[in-house]
């Protein structure tokens, strides 16, 4: 026998379950909690509606819960629920950098739809899974937005506003090494990976500044190497031309932007960092 409910999108199948309780003690609103006379769990009617964070699914020993989304269904994974050594996953954050020089070499899209793939499994707040992706996918286009930040960045010297942005200093040599042949906001990179939302989406920012993280962190694995251009952010914050140019669904705004591709060179050591600080309580 399986319980659903037309305000939840939980499915719980009676039969395969043994009472173990994890169900509704993982979830964060009790819209599962267990029957007193039985022992079972069951979907509550007065509680908000299910998040879908999937936990109940997720830690349910014998497989009694799913989740019913129409036209979604979980990724196949692996057995192992730690497939990842402490060693390893240490050589993966330490060996983070951001790549600053790139081959001219475009990376497959299908490649590019893999990570984001994985990406989209983020955390987001209250699983509301408010990011969304636009990749820039040719080089043109990516010149095009660098020459207009330059171009924003020019005025910005010119009405001597330098002191509003934190790298303000710099965009006299940025836009000067421009001249020569130089591109310091998108490194010569051959895609642009942005994030964007809509301007009513309280959450969308940490949402997209987490999920781009995580694919800043995971691009090595796929032999590629990002960098976040902060800078790009900034000037189509405050430039009409430069926001035209990345061409968003109208009513959209960018969130953060990473350029992503195959790096240039091989990494031979890792720089220092300064030590951790931390405050213990307790």
């Amino acid at each position: 026998m399986k319980q659903t409910s037309p305000t939840h999108s939980v499915i719980i199948d009676i039969e395969k379950c043994i009472s173990c309780g994890i169900c509704s003690s993982v979830c964060m609103f009790s819209v599962i909690i267990m029957d007193e006379t039985t022992r079972k769990p069951v979907i509550s009617s007065n509680v908000p509606p299910c998040s879908q964070c999937g936990h109940c699914e997720t830690f349910c020993p014998e497989g009694a819960i799913h989740l019913n989304i129409p036209d979604l269904k979980p990724p196949n994974l692996s057995q192992n629920i730690h497939p990842v050594s402490t060693e390893q996953i240490q050589d993966l954050v330490l060996h983070r950098r951001s790549i600053r020089k790139y081959l001219q070499k475009p990376v497959p899209r299908d490649t590019i739809e893999e990570i984001l793939d994985i990406v989209r499994y983020a955390p987001s707040a209250m699983n509301l899974q408010t990011v969304r992706w636009q990749v820039i996918y040719e080089t043109k286009v990516i010149r095009n937005i660098a020459q207009e930040i330059i171009s924003w960045m020019n005025l910005m010297i010119t009405e001597q506003r330098l002191h509003e942005f934190a790298i303000g200093t710099s965009f006299p040599y940025i836009t000067s090494e421009w001249e020569k042949g130089r591109d310091l906001i998108t490194h010569g990179a051959p895609h642009l990976l942005l994030t964007y939302s809509g301007n009513d989406e309280l959450t969308a920012t940490t949402d997209a500044i987490i999920a781009t993280s995580y694919l800043d962190l995971i691009a090595p694995v796929f032999n590629l190497g990002s960098c976040w251009t902060g800078i790009l952010k900034r000037a189509a914050d405050w430039s009409p031309d430069v926001l035209a140019l990345l061409d968003l669904p109208e009513g959209s705004i960018p969130q953060t932007a990473l350029l992503i591709g195959h790096p240039a060179f091989i990494q031979y050591s890792i720089p220092e960092r300064k030590p951790v600080k931390v405050r213990w309580i307790g």
